[in-house]
Formats: C-alpha cells, sequence, structure tokens
C-alpha cells in the first residue's frame, strides 16, 4: 500500500471503534446496507438528474460526463462498504492483500472510465460546428496516458520496486521490440500520419489504386476505412505510412472526371462538342463550376477520339456521375445521326485453285507409292504384286 492510504484505513478504522465498539455485528450489516443504500441513490439521482436537466444538453461535455461516471461511482461506494466491513470484522487490517485488491480494482475501474471520458469529449468535440483535426490524436495520446498512470499506480499500490529490473532493462527492451516490432511500428506509422496530415475523418483515400473508401475511425493501431461496398476494412497504420495514399477530398472535396469518347471521321467535331456540353447540363451529378469541356484528343485508327473533362461534387460518385453521361450521350448522338465506331477487321482468304492443286499434289502421291520417301520405295505391308 503506498503511504497516502494508511492513514485513511487507519481514521476509519478509529471511527468504527469508536462508533459500535461492542457491536461490530451490528454495525458491519449497517454498512453494507448503508453502501448499497447510497450507491443506489447516487445511481438514481444521476438518472433523474440526466433525464430532467435542461442545462445539459444531448451534445454537451458535461452530460458525457455524468454519464459515464454515476455507473463506476456506484460501484466505489459499494466497493468501500465491502472494504469497510471487512475492516470491522477485523478479517483484515490495512495491510492485508484483499484491501490492495480492492483499490486495484477501483484503479481499474477509473482509469477505463477516464477513456471512455477521453472518448466521449472526442465524439462532443467532432459533433460542434469547429473542425478539430488534432481530436484522433489526442484520443491515443490520452489513452497511452492514462494507461500509463494506472500501470504506475498499480505497481506503487503493491510495493513493487522496478528497480532491480533496471540492470536488464536493455535486453528486455531488444526482446520487446523484436516481439512488438508491428504493434510499435504502427503506433509510430499512426503518429507520422498524424503529423504529415495525410488525411483525417471523413476523407476518401485510395490506397495503392487498389482499395477507395471513407475514413471512419483513427486509432493507435489501424485506421479503419469504410469502401464503397459498404465493408469496414481496418488496415494498420504501418501499411497507410509506407503505401502510395491519395486523398480524394483535399484540398475541396469536388474532383475532375475524364470520361474517353469517339465519333466516325465523318462528324462534325463541333456538333459533337456542343452535345456533349448540353449533356453535362443535363447531368445532375456534374458541376456547373469549374465548367466541363470537351478535348479533341486525337485521330484513332477508326474514330476520333475526344475525351471530356468534368467535375463533381464527391469522389464516391464518380461512377454514377460517368454512367449518367454515358447514357445522355449515347441517347443524344443516336438522335443526332452520328456513328459511334468499334475497331472492324477484314480477313482475306484465298481462291480455290491453291486448295485444288494441294488436293492434286495428295492425291498424285497417293495414287504412286514409288513417290513416298519409304525403304524400297514402296509402303507398309505392300509384297511387291502389281
Amino acid at each position: 500500500m503506498p503511504d497516502s492510504l494508511p492513514w485513511i484505513v487507519a481514521a476509519v478504522e478509529a471511527w468504527i471503534e469508536s462508533a459500535l465498539p461492542e457491536n461490530t455485528w451490528i454495525l458491519v450489516p449497517l454498512i453494507l446496507l448503508g453502501s448499497y443504500a447510497l450507491a443506489k441513490l447516487v445511481n438514481w439521482l444521476s438518472r433523474r438528474y440526466l433525464t430532467d436537466s435542461e442545462e445539459l444538453t444531448t451534445t454537451s461535455f458535461g452530460r458525457a460526463v455524468l454519464e459515464e461516471i454515476h455507473t463506476p461511482l456506484a460501484i466505489s461506494i459499494a466497493v468501500l462498504g465491502i472494504a469497510l466491513s471487512l475492516l470491522a470484522l477485523g478479517i483484515v487490517d490495512q495491510s492485508h492483500r484483499a484491501v490492495t485488491v480492492l483499490v486495484t480494482v477501483l484503479v481499474i475501474l477509473w482509469a477505463r472510465t477516464a477513456i471512455k471520458i477521453g472518448s466521449r469529449w472526442i465524439e462532443v468535440v467532432n459533433g460542434s460546428e469547429t473542425d478539430y483535426e488534432f481530436t484522433p490524436m489526442f484520443k491515443n495520446v490520452w489513452t497511452i496516458g492514462v494507461v500509463l498512470a494506472a500501470v504506475l499506480l498499480v505497481l506503487s499500490i503493491w510495493e513493487l520496486r522496478i528497480t532491480p529490473f533496471l540492470a536488464s532493462a536493455g535486453v528486455l527492451g531488444v526482446i520487446i521490440g523484436f516481439a512488438a516490432q508491428d504493434a510499435i511500428g504502427n503506433l509510430i506509422g499512426g503518429v507520422a500520419l498524424y503529423f504529415d496530415n495525410t488525411y483525417k475523418i471523413g476523407d476518401v483515400i485510395l490506397v495503392e489504386d487498389d482499395m477507395r473508401g471513407t475514413v471512419t475511425d483513427i486509432g493507435i493501431r489501424s485506421t479503419t476505412v469504410l469502401t464503397t461496398d459498404n465493408v469496414l476494412v481496418t488496415v494498420p497504420n504501418a501499411v497507410l505510412n509506407s503505401a502510395q495514399v491519395v486523398n480524394e477530398t483535399s484540398p475541396q472535396r469536388h474532383i475532375r472526371i475524364r470520361v474517353p469518347l469517339s465519333a466516325a471521321y465523318d462528324t462534325d467535331y463541333r456538333e459533337v462538342e456542343r452535345i456533349v456540353l448540353e449533356v453535362c447540363e443535363d447531368a445532375p451529378l456534374v458541376r456547373e463550376s469549374p465548367a466541363p469541356r470537351v478535348l479533341f484528343d486525337r485521330f484513332g485508327d477508326s474514330a476520333l477520339i475526344f475525351e471530356l473533362q468534368a467535375y463533381i461534387s464527391h469522389p464516391l460518385t464518380q461512377k454514377r456521375a460517368v454512367d449518367q453521361i454515358n447514357r445522355r450521350v449515347y441517347d443524344r448522338f443516336d438522335e443526332a445521326g452520328i456513328t459511334i465506331p468499334f475497331p472492324q477487321r477484314e480477313l482475306s482468304f484465298l481462291e480455290g485453285g491453291s486448295e485444288h492443286r494441294f488436293e492434286e499434289r495428295f492425291e498424285s502421291r497417293a495414287v504412286d507409292p514409288g513417290d513416298l520417301d519409304l525403304p524400297g520405295g514402296r509402303p507398309p505391308g505392300s509384297d511387291g504384286a502389281e
């Protein structure tokens, strides 16, 4: 037990002895019932206040804190009642392991509560109108800090001395480094991604031209991405730190799409441009500003090749926007009599004369066995008779 706790326990024992020194078995049920009733009262008052209070809005930080602490507070009161009962009965003293275990449970309970309060604070901040880009990293730092503080406090409660272990800290560090290199790499990768400002929650990213999705969470070890197929994918931060990541929503969410088009060689390119621009005006997903444009790209093998460059409001609408444009262009080209060519190949066959000569040669060789390059000038099985 740390030095700050014994005097508290001693004061409680003195109060118990002065309260009912000869009626311990009456005092213990009173302590248990009182702690249970007090825990229930705290829980009930907290819930009542959360329900009836007009000051605490659903998105306020005070409400989030009260929602998280009222249950651990009630549990702490109940645990404290159990500890006082054990002390009153004389089963344990202030240095007994049972008291140490109860205090350790309370430390772990409140460390978990502190982590949840930090997460709720981040939710409140993200729900506000102001965009705070530091919140994902704060969540990671807050979690690590609370865990380290809880571990040090537990070591202090159990009076564990770490000085003898410092001599082997170098070897232990190497072993831990090899064993947890992936976890450490992911942690460092997350820090590097934050300081590089690669992406934030809500951004649409493209990883190695393979996976596109929206960032939903940035954690200590990994980043969660919601793909276009509505599938959550967890990507280690170390992978994202070493891979090519394209942020399609930075610096602005609207992006340019390129749609290839083709028309027959006898088509007026001005008419193609006019029709395609009119199609863009009718397409709901195509932005008016910046204005779309049609480029005469090149002379193809069998067609005039054009490229439409237009802007859309969100990267995830790219395929639907291309679908709208292609459907409308096809209908308008059909109405205007513009042909969309496709590659054609001509195959030429030889006349039947060559085939006839081949058959003649084959027949002559079949009729005259002497022309066959065989031993004795005869086919197998021939006895030489005419």
